[in-house]
């Protein structure tokens, strides 16, 4: 809600549990043309997620921090989100690159 009641995202893309939820809890919020009904987004180093993005705002952060090659990126967002052992084997090999 700090954002929010901060005036961040009123002119930023953003998401949250939902719009209601953000113009519930915060009387200063006036984002509503920049909120986006996904999981997580990222806009110019600001990214925000719903409490059932913590997974896909995980993989936005270290996107933008460039922890990874996009290859491992890709297979470690995979892993996590299937748990199919493939992707597990090729974030290794990504690493090892």
């Amino acid at each position: 809600m700090r954002l929010a009641d901060e005036g961040v995202l009123n002119n930023r893309v953003h998401t949250s549990n939902s719009l209601d939820y953000l113009k519930m809890f915060s009387s200063n919020y006036n984002g509503e043309a920049y909120y986006k009904e996904e999981k997580a987004v990222a806009d110019s180093h600001l990214i925000t997620a719903g409490s059932a993005g913590a997974l896909l705002f995980a993989k936005l952060i270290l996107e933008e921090l460039q922890v990874f090659s996009e290859t491992a990126l890709a297979a470690w967002y995979e892993y996590f989100h299937t748990g199919d052992p493939q992707y597990f084997y090729k974030l290794m090999e990504a690493a090892l690159d």
